[in-house]
């Protein structure tokens, strides 16, 4: 709310039900734009100035009153309250207000973070004073539900706060200079009579809801009305569905008496049928038997004819069988004896091999020894070869021994200068690994040096686009102002037209009615309808129309543009979010690069006084190489002597080898005769003569022996053998030849006597079959007449069917008939509760109607407005005469008389007058018409509180006094004074320096680069 040279503002912190809330001390910090914390203590302020330049934040100590106890302020967000370096900064806004409230200090603490919930705390003094003392919290566990215990707790919420005495600047005279119907509107909106039009409202929904059952009753006793006229045409249908029915009843049974006598012939017939089939079958069955019979006589007489073959060759048959009995006792002996003999040759077999086996054995082993013989022949001629390399290899050791010692004090010195070059070399390499650290160090410096431009750059880029992107939210908080304006005129407009088309529509029907109405009386206003009384009645309705219809027109135009404005704006908000996060992410962007920057420049500084200085020095000492190539001409020049003393150390070691594996040898050879003279030389003379003499397996030899005088005992022949087991073979078929001969005589007599039997079974069968075939063609016959007998079955089936189909059918439509005339006493009783159920909601919609209208601006608002206009003239002339010394009064009008005919029409104007008598008020000065606006403002917050049961005990005056000259103000200053005594506290806000010493107190407001700041003076 920022101060201007216009406009009054009263803002009433009210308290009800005699409760009264008087501001203690108020702390604000982070908030609007208080960046530093803020302390207001209003202890033992009855009557100051809030005084500063404009936009120093005067008016934001207001917003942070409203801010703290509801939540709310000037239609901004919350996160539009933090100051705007607090929210880049991270910071939390908060309010603390204590105020006193009847015998009890309570203090409030809202606190909110851009991006964050609000938090919110109730706390009441529990005991010591407010500065120091110990409170009590009464906070709930949510945000809304503490506010609603702030709102208990003042009875009072924030829209009764607003309607009932927060006016912006500008706005003062806007009751007085409105016309009396938006006054009455203005009026209707403070006293809150508005909520009856949502009465009215909700009683023409119901109303509608009522007519509109009554039709859809009438529209269902119509329906019931059609179909009880039907009673008589359906009473008929009935009667001709029952005659139908009973037509087809008697048609079905005739042809169900036909369908029996079908079926039982078609029966007769089946088992006619199956009878002769069984006959067949059984002729089949005996034929096949009489053909069986036959071939079976055909194979026993085949079979006896074989079996007398053999009866007539019987003797040769006994004789044959006799020799084959005879030659198989002979053939068994033989089998004996070769079964002995086979045995022992089995025994002797076993002792051969035992003698073959340790023949072989002694042989074997007579070879092994004949070759150690050998072998100890030519380890003695080894052995004096071996002696004489011994003796060789020890001279030549002894002459290489001392050249070694020769060389001992010159390999020392190589040693020496070999360590020493080694060093060196190792030193030089340490130099080089050196030299390329630093040079890859100085490459990563060069690319930082190339990256240090890049980043700044970039650290460029992001603080340009921080700025645009904050200059956009900055805009995205004008367009969110705007957009909730815009919202809420488009809402406004949008109530209004409806109210607007339902004037025109009323309008238009009462210039219809009149236009037509032809003398007698005014159907408007019931006078006589003369000429001119219609002519000045219709200009009138015209008027009001067109009216109405200019502005329907403009509020049309309106919300289309609007609603363009809405829809753009949304589109815009909607990218809030998105700069919002493109905001953050630039933030972290310039904070990585500043970061970088630093860690760039820290390391080109280390790089510049530590880093070149060591690779030149490296360098340096690199590029000296004598004392190297001194020390490595040195070596080289002693390196023939070691290269000698090796030589001669391989040479040594290898004679040295050499002496020990010949004296290795000489022990093997001198360990081999020994063995060979005191154990081989002796073993190869025992085996040799054991061999010659034949002295071995004596047990086997022996054994053998026996075996050969058993076997020539035993007299066994093989070619003896062989021909008996020819003369056997030869006689083999004889025994099978002598047991056919007993099968033919047994099976001769049985065969006779199956033939004599086979031969009667035919004779029966031959006469069974002829019987079957009789039987057979009279059958064929009998099927042939019944056949001659049978009837279409089928097609009486068919026609059965049929018939029962249109009998179920038939039935139904009787019990459809007889179901569509017995509903007809059930809808009776319908029509009659629906007539009742129809006068229920015509008396209701009567009542409706009535309520209706009663709710509307003619009827209680109305009431409602006439008694408290009264009040309200009282309080404000009782105003006006302290601000005019009774020079000035007002009152209101609440009905006129039209110009235009004999009749009143309701209407909210203000009569003023003064010593020069009633004059309009626009005829006034400015000074008089800022005291009529003051006098009815503080009279309308008045009558508010009275009926809200609460008393105006601190009152704030933001401006007004631009308006009046100096003595205006002077009296105006006067007037403040009067009034003092009905307040606690009076706070005036202004800008005026030369009003800053009327009042005995002051609250001075500043704001610097670092934001605003008051102190109480």
């Amino acid at each position: 709310m920022e101060c201007g040279d216009t406009g009054l503002t009263l803002i009433w912190l009210h308290y009800y039900f005699g409760a009264i809330m008087i501001p203690l001390r108020l702390e604000l910090t982070n908030f609007l734009s208080y960046r530093e914390t803020a302390v207001l203590d209003f202890t033992g302020i009855h009557l100051a100035c809030i005084s500063g330049a404009n936009g120093a934040g005067k008016s934001s100590i207001l917003d942070s009153i409203t801010w703290a106890l509801f939540g709310k302020a000037r239609s901004k967000s919350d996160d539009d309250l933090v100051n705007r370096r607090a929210a880049l900064a991270g910071d939390t806004a908060a309010v603390t207000y204590i105020f006193a409230l009847e015998e009890s200090t309570y203090r409030v603490i809202r606190r909110k973070r851009v991006r964050q919930a609000t938090k919110l705390e109730l706390q009441i003094l529990a005991n010591g004073n407010y500065a120091n003392g110990k409170w009590k919290t009464l906070s709930e566990s949510k945000v809304r539900e503490t506010e609603a215990a702030i709102v208990n707790l003042l009875n009072m919420n924030y829209d009764t706060f607003i309607n009932a005495s927060f006016l912006i600047q500008g706005k003062a005279d806007e009751f007085t200079t409105k016309t009396p119907g938006k006054r009455k509107e203005i009026l209707a909106d403070l006293l809150g009579v508005s909520q009856w039009d949502q009465y009215r409202d909700a009683a023409a929904e119901k109303r509608k809801a009522a007519e509109t059952a009554i039709m859809l009753l009438d529209s269902q006793m119509g329906d019931i009305a059609a179909e009880l006229e039907e009673e008589e045409a359906r009473k008929e249908a009935l009667a001709t569905a029952q005659e139908t029915h009973q037509a087809i009843a008697n048609r079905l049974k005739d042809k169900e008496k036909l369908l029996a006598e079908l079926k039982r012939v078609e029966t007769a017939v089946q088992q006619q049928q199956a009878n002769l089939k069984n006959l067949e079958t059984n002729l089949s069955h005996a034929q096949t038997s009489l053909a069986n019979l036959q071939k079976s006589q055909s194979q026993r007489q085949h079979e006896r004819d074989s079996y007398q073959a053999t009866l007539d060759d019987a003797e040769a048959i006994i004789a044959a069988f006799a020799a084959y009995e005879q030659a198989d006792a002979q053939l068994r002996q033989w089998q004996a004896k070769a079964d002995q003999f086979n045995k022992l040759q089995r025994k002797q077999h076993k002792h051969e091999l035992a003698i073959t086996q340790e023949r072989s054995r002694l042989t074997t082993r007579q070879k092994e020894l004949t070759a150690q013989q050998e072998k100890s022949k030519q380890a003695q001629a080894e052995r004096k070869t071996v002696i004489q390399t011994i003796t060789d290899d020890q001279a030549q050791l002894t002459q290489t021994t001392a050249k070694l010692s020769a060389l001992t004090q010159q390999i020392e010195a190589w040693h020496e200068a070999r360590t020493e070059l080694q060093r060196l070399q190792s030193e030089r390499q340490s130099y080089h690994k050196e030299q390329s650290r630093l040079q890859s160090e100085a490459a990563k410096i060069e690319k930082l040096a190339q990256e240090k431009t890049a980043v700044t750059t970039n650290h460029s880029a992001a603080h340009k686009k921080i700025t645009q992107l904050t200059a956009d939210l900055a805009a995205s908080e004008t367009q969110n102002v705007r957009y909730a304006t815009a919202k809420a005129e488009l809402d406004t407009i949008n109530g209004e037209q409806p109210r607007l088309r339902e004037q025109m529509d009323k309008l238009a029907e009462r210039i219809n009615r009149l236009q037509v109405e032809t003398g007698g009386s005014c159907p408007l206003c019931g006078q006589e309808l003369s000429e001119s009384h219609r002519h000045a009645v219709l200009e009138e309705l015209q008027t009001d129309g067109k009216e109405a219809g200019d502005r329907f027109r403009a509020n049309k135009q309106r919300i289309t543009d609007l609603t363009a404005e809405v829809a753009d704006l949304e589109q815009k908000l909607k990218q809030k979010p998105r700069l919002e996060k493109e905001l953050q992410s630039q933030r972290d962007r310039l904070v990585r690069a500043e970061a970088r920057l630093t860690e760039i420049t820290q390391s080109l500084t280390a790089w510049e006084q530590d880093g070149q200085v060591q690779l030149a020095a490296v360098e340096a000492t690199l590029a000296e190489t004598a004392v190297l190539d001194a020390q490595t001409q040195k070596v080289n020049e002693l390196s023939s002597a070691a290269t000698q003393k090796e030589t001669l150390e391989k040479a040594q070691q290898a004679q040295q080898r050499a002496i020990a594996n010949a004296e290795a040898r000489l022990a093997e050879i001198d360990k081999l005769l020994a063995d060979w003279s005191e154990r081989g030389q002796p073993e190869l003379a025992a085996t040799t003569a054991q061999l010659n003499a034949n002295e071995y397996a004596t047990e086997a030899q022996t054994a053998m022996a026996a075996l050969n005088q058993q076997i020539s005992e035993l007299d066994y022949d093989a070619d003896a053998h062989n021909t008996a087991k020819q003369a056997h073979a030869d006689l083999a078929a004889a025994p099978k030849r002598q047991q056919a001969l007993q099968q033919a005589k047994t099976a001769v007599d049985t065969l006779d006597a199956t033939l004599t039997d086979l031969a009667a079974q035919l004779a029966a069968q031959k006469q069974t079959v002829k019987a079957l075939a009789a039987q057979q063609e009279t059958a064929v016959a009998q099927l042939a007449d019944l056949q001659s007998s049978e009837g279409d079955l089928r097609a009486t089936e068919n026609e059965v069917i049929d018939l029962r189909e249109e009998e179920i059918a038939a039935n139904r439509t009787v019990g459809a008939a007889q179901q569509r005339l017995s509903v007809l006493d059930d809808l009776r009783q319908r029509s009659q509760s629906l007539l009742d159920e129809r006068a229920e909601k015509t008396l209701q919609v009567q009542r409706l109607k009535l309520l209706e209208k009663a709710c509307g601006r003619d009827g209680v608002q109305a009431l409602l407005i006439e008694h408290a206009l009264p009040e309200i003239e009282e309080h404000a002339n009782e105003l006006l005469e302290r601000l005019t010394g009774g020079d000035m009064r007002l009152s209101f009008e609440t009905q006129r008389k039209l110009k235009s005919r004999d009749a009143i029409t309701e209407t909210l104007d203000i009569r003023i007058s003064d010593s020069a008598g009633e004059r309009p008020y626009d005829n006034f000065s400015g000074g008089e018409q800022f005291r009529v606006n003051f006098a009815v403002r503080l009279a309308l917050s008045q009558l508010l509180a009275k009926r809200a049961g609460a008393r105006l005990q601190t009152l704030v005056i933001d401006e007004g006094f631009g308006s009046q000259d100096p003595n205006g103000r002077q009296r105006l200053v006067e007037a403040i004074n009067t009034i003092q005594d009905d307040f606690v506290r009076i706070l005036v806000i202004t800008h005026i320096d030369e009003l800053r010493d009327a009042f005995p107190a002051r609250i001075e407001v500043t704001k610097s680069l670092t934001g605003s700041s008051a102190m109480v003076i």
